[in-house]
């Protein structure tokens, strides 16, 4: 938790550019046990979370929120709305073509955004610790 928000006060603002350098695999390993809803993907290239939403509409409101963010940061996932509310959100630093400390800042300040999770899918993922009741199921 405390690495998240060590990586939620960054910035990433005018920061990427060829001379960006790509993390080590160790220090993705490192970030993404600081990130639990994030994996690697697409040969250690990308970063990537995928859920399920409770309706076409509660990943439309992610997808927005989450656009947001990145717009203000300067940094520009790919968001994918699929089988009506299924989100995947992909990052990586174009100009570089891998994963950089701005990769995860971007992911951590992406995590922030409230997300109105399928109950069903919620109670599946190792990373959820249940809410009381009064609390709801948004992350």
């Amino acid at each position: 938790k405390k690495m998240a928000a060590q990586l939620r006060e960054m910035d990433c603002k005018g920061a990427c550019s060829k001379e960006t350098p790509l993390c080590t695999e160790a220090e993705i390993a490192d970030k993404l046990l600081a990130l639990p809803m994030w994996k690697l993907g697409e040969g250690g290239k990308v970063i990537v979370r995928t859920f399920t939403a409770r309706n076409f509409q509660a990943g439309m409101d992610f997808i927005v929120k989450a656009g947001a963010v990145a717009e203000v940061e300067g940094h520009h996932p790919d968001l994918h709305l699929v089988q009506y509310r299924d989100v995947r959100v992909e990052i990586w630093t174009h100009a570089v073509g891998g994963v950089t400390i701005y990769d995860f800042v971007l992911a951590a300040k992406i995590d922030a955004v409230e997300a109105d999770y399928s109950p069903k899918w919620l109670k599946e993922q190792p990373w959820h610790v249940p809410a009381s009741p009064a609390a709801g199921l948004s992350h």
